[in-house]
C-alpha cells in the first residue's frame, strides 16, 4: 500500500465499554426508579383495593396486592415521561445516517437509562410477586432481562440510540392501558363504569396503531435500508450480536403487538357497545 493513499481507513472495531460516567448515571436511574416506586407504594397503602376480574373490593390484602397497587401508580407517569423521552430522542436524530447509529443526546441516554434501571428494579419484583405461579414468574423476569439487553446495549456500544428511542417509542401506548386496568383496581365496578376507563380504551386502540403497528414496520425498514446504503458506516461498524438480536427483538415485538391488537380492539368494541346501550352512566366521570 502507498504511503499516501486515497482509500479511506478502515472503520473502527465494534466495542463495548461500560464506563464510570456509564455506571454513575446508571445508578443515579435505579435511585429514581426506587424513589419513585416506594413513594407511590406508600401511597398505595391508604387506597381500596378490588379484584380486577369480579371487581368486588378485597377483604384481606396481602403485601402482593399492595405491590401491584404501588406500580399501577407510578406506571402511567412512569411510561408517559418514557414515552416524551423516546420521540423527542427519535425526532433528534433521525436526520442522518451517521446520527441515526452512532448520535445520541441526553434525552435518548436518559431515555435509555430509566428504562433500563426500570427493567432491573422490576426483576426482583416480579420474582416475589409472581413467586407462586412459576411459569409466569420465569416469562416475566426473562422479559424483564430481555427488554434490558435490547436497550442497554445501545448504552454500552455507544451506537444505535435513535433505533432503541424509536423502539421505545411504542410505549405512548402503554399509559392508556395502565388508567384501564388502574381503574378497576382502585375503583371496582364504579371504576370501570367511569369515563376514565372508556376513555382510556378508546386512547390505548387509537396510539396502539401509530406507536406499535406502524412504528415496527418503519423501524425494520430503516434499519435495513441504511445498512444497504452504507454499509461502512453501519453493519461493518456493528457486532453480529447487535446485528441480528435488535431486529429479532422488533419482529418479536410486532408479532406480539399484532395478537394483542386483536384482543385490544375486541375489548374497544364492547366498551363502545356497552356505552351505546349505557351513555348515562358512562358519561359519569368520577
Amino acid at each position: 500500500m502507498p504511503f499516501f493513499s486515497s482509500t479511506p481507513p478502515p472503520p473502527p472495531p465494534p466495542s463495548w465499554e461500560i464506563d464510570a460516567a456509564l455506571q454513575q448515571d446508571f445508578a443515579k436511574a435505579c435511585a429514581i426508579v426506587i424513589a419513585v416506586s416506594l413513594t407511590t407504594h406508600v401511597i398505595a397503602r391508604f387506597l381500596p383495593l378490588h379484584d380486577v376480574k369480579t371487581l368486588q373490593q378485597r377483604k384481606t390484602i396481602t403485601l402482593e396486592h399492595r405491590v401491584e397497587a404501588g406500580e399501577r401508580l407510578l406506571l402511567t407517569p412512569f411510561w408517559t415521561a418514557i414515552a416524551y423521552l423516546a420521540i423527542n430522542a427519535t425526532l433528534a436524530l433521525k436526520g442522518s445516517l451517521e446520527l441515526r447509529w452512532h448520535g445520541a443526546t441526553q434525552t435518548s441516554r436518559w431515555c435509555s437509562l430509566l428504562y433500563c434501571a426500570k427493567m432491573a428494579v422490576d426483576v426482583p419484583l416480579s420474582a416475589y410477586e409472581l413467586r407462586e405461579k412459576r411459569s409466569a414468574q420465569l416469562m416475566m423476569v426473562a422479559h424483564h432481562l430481555l427488554s434490558f439487553v435490547a436497550i442497554g446495549c445501545g448504552l454500552a456500544t455507544k451506537r444505535c440510540a435513535f433505533f432503541a428511542c424509536m423502539a421505545l417509542c411504542a410505549e405512548a401506548s402503554t399509559p392508556f392501558l395502565n388508567n384501564s386496568t388502574a381503574c378497576k383496581l382502585f375503583g371496582g365496578q364504579q371504576g370501570a363504569d367511569s369515563l376514565i376507563h372508556f376513555l382510556s380504551g378508546i386512547m390505548l386502540w387509537i396510539a396502539y396503531i401509530p406507536f406499535r403497528m406502524v412504528n415496527f414496520p418503519i423501524w425494520l425498514w430503516v434499519w435495513y435500508s441504511d445498512i444497504k446504503s452504507d454499509p461502512a458506516q453501519t453493519s461493518k461498524r456493528c457486532t453480529w450480536f447487535e446485528l441480528v438480536f435488535h431486529p429479532a427483538v422488533i419482529l418479536l415485538l410486532l408479532y406480539l403487538s399484532s395478537v394483542w391488537f386483536v384482543a385490544i380492539t375486541k375489548g374497544c368494541v364492547k366498551g363502545i357497545r356497552k356505552a351505546s346501550q349505557a351513555p348515562s352512566r358512562v358519561a359519569k366521570d368520577d
